[in-house]
């Protein structure tokens, strides 16, 4: 975030500086038109030095009638026109910021969007794998069920054999050996 205090600062010089030859030219191409000159310039720019002078009184509380204020907020044309110029320039350059504002946080809210939908994509396979890891579990636990039935009655049926757990006694000419074979 070292970064951003500075470029903070720097990024609004840098765009007025890149507006400035735009406002110049908009001074000079109004000076050639008459109609912005006299029916939006000239008026939008004395309506708003009345407004500034009425402020700037207010907050001085100073009382003035409305012919004082008028008295004191008279501009003359070229200086009107200059002033028109840059409250239109300002308000360019302040509908251009808020425009990419605007932009930059569409933007963003869709990379976040992208990302969320990313996680939610991971968190379903997630949960798909747990499904078949479940699945595979149950099956392989029916498996063991299955073969432990199988060696219960193939102990069953051993044991139902006959001669299951007798022991012959061997001929045999050493009568240790079929005691001990008749033991185990």
């Amino acid at each position: 975030m070292v970064l951003g205090i500075p470029l903070a600062k720097l990024l609004p010089e840098i765009f007025k500086t890149v507006t400035k030859p735009m406002v110049n030219a908009l001074k000079r191409n109004v000076r050639k038109s008459p109609f912005w000159k006299d029916s939006v310039f000239i008026p939008m720019a004395q309506s708003y030095n009345k407004a500034s002078v009425r402020v700037r009184l207010w907050s001085q509380g100073i009382h003035r009638n409305k012919e004082q204020v008028e008295r004191s907020a008279h501009m003359n044309d070229e200086a009107a026109l200059e002033l028109g110029a840059e409250i239109v320039a300002n308000s360019a350059t302040f509908i251009v910021g808020l425009l990419a504002i605007i932009m930059q946080q569409s933007i963003a809210a869709a990379t976040e969007k992208k990302k969320e939908k990313q996680e939610e994509q991971e968190l379903m396979k997630m949960e798909t794998n747990i499904l078949e890891l479940r699945r595979q579990v149950l099956d392989i636990g029916l498996s063991v069920e299955q073969i432990d039935a199988k060696v219960r009655e193939l102990t069953r049926h051993v044991v139902s054999m006959k001669g299951y757990g007798k022991t012959e006694a061997r001929k045999s000419n050493d009568p240790e050996k079929v005691s001990l074979s008749i033991k185990t």
